[in-house]
Order: C-alpha cells, then sequence, then structure tokens
C-alpha cells in the first residue's frame, strides 16, 4: 500500500506539469491566430498598399545630371482620375464557326470632374454604344496586342463622341482594360 500511495503522487506531479504545458501551448496558438488574423486584415483591407511618393527629380537619358520636374506636368498628373465603368461588359462576339463570349473590364480617366459627371449622367448610351463596338469585334484582331490598341482607341473616340453629341465640354482623356476575357 505503500508503493501505491508514491505512484498516485507520482501521476499527481505530472499532470499539473501537462496541464500548465497545454495551456502556454494553447495561449500560444491563441495568439498567433490574433496576429495572423490582424496582419491578413491589414493586407486585404489595402493598409500595405500605398504607393511611394513621386520624386521631383528625374535623370536625363544619359543618366548623369538631375532634372526637375515640370509643375505643369506634376499638376496634370495629380489631377488625373480614374473611374470604373461597372458593371463589367459581358457579350458574345463573331468567332470562326461557334460563338464567342467575353467579358472585359473598362475605366475611364480625365483630369476633369466634370467630364465624369457628364458620363455618368449619359452611362446608359454610352454602354449601348460600348455593347455595338465590341459585339461587332472579331475574335482574331481582339487576340493581338495591336488589335486591343486599336479597340481602345474606337472606345475613347465612341464616348467622346457621345459626349460631344450631348454637349459636354471636355471628353474622357484615356480607357484602360482592367479585365480581358475571351472564350
Amino acid at each position: 500500500m505503500a508503493d501505491e500511495d508514491l505512484d498516485l503522487n507520482g501521476d499527481n506531479e505530472e499532470a499539473p506539469k501537462s496541464s500548465k504545458k497545454m495551456m502556454i501551448i494553447i495561449i500560444a496558438g491563441v495568439v498567433l491566430l490574433l496576429i495572423v488574423g490582424v496582419l491578413g486584415g491589414m493586407f486585404f483591407g489595402g493598409f500595405f498598399d500605398d504607393e511611394p511618393a513621386p520624386t521631383e527629380t528625374s535623370q536625363s537619358v544619359e543618366g548623369n545630371s538631375e532634372v526637375k520636374a515640370d509643375e505643369e506636368t506634376d499638376l496634370e498628373l495629380s489631377d488625373i482620375s480614374y473611374w470604373p465603368l461597372e458593371p463589367h461588359f459581358v457579350l458574345n462576339f463573331e468567332g470562326k464557326s461557334k460563338a464567342r463570349f467575353m467579358q472585359i473590364g473598362l475605366e475611364v480617366s480625365t483630369t476633369n470632374e466634370r467630364s465624369y459627371a457628364a458620363v455618368k449622367k449619359h452611362l446608359p448610351v454610352i454602354r449601348n454604344e460600348i455593347v455595338l463596338l465590341l459585339s461587332g469585334q472579331k475574335y482574331e484582331e481582339m487576340v493581338t496586342p495591336d488589335g486591343k490598341e486599336q479597340l481602345r482607341a474606337e472606345l475613347i473616340e465612341t464616348i467622346n463622341n457621345i459626349l460631344k453629341k450631348h454637349k459636354a465640354k471636355k471628353g474622357i482623356d484615356n480607357i484602360y482594360f482592367t479585365s480581358f476575357v475571351m472564350q
């Protein structure tokens, strides 16, 4: 019986040690999960997406001399605004003996907010003309970079013509493909 009492005492000493170790492991796991959660939230929230500030000097073609950037150019670049044309354009277009499908995301840029206000005001007309223009394209032309660039130029011209027709003082400066999927 004396031996049994000793064994019981030995088991009792190990039980608190293992429960303390288990408690430390659980706490460390919870802290690790909290850290990963906070960092993940900051990453997906855009906290780490800050762009570096533009420099005020640039190098010439030779790379030796520094030239101060023109203030007007800096002002124009800082005034450029980008706006998406939402939702994305999803439609069929011409292809070799089978129907083709495309999804295109577009963003317009302008240095004049009134231009974008005009785009928003006349968005149904603009979207209609874009759909008509895109659905008339051929797969073989849109696969090439030159074809995409030509399409982009046609889109700019189409939007600016609509804005002129509706007496907007200034059109858009550029349009960009933010998504371009073809099947």
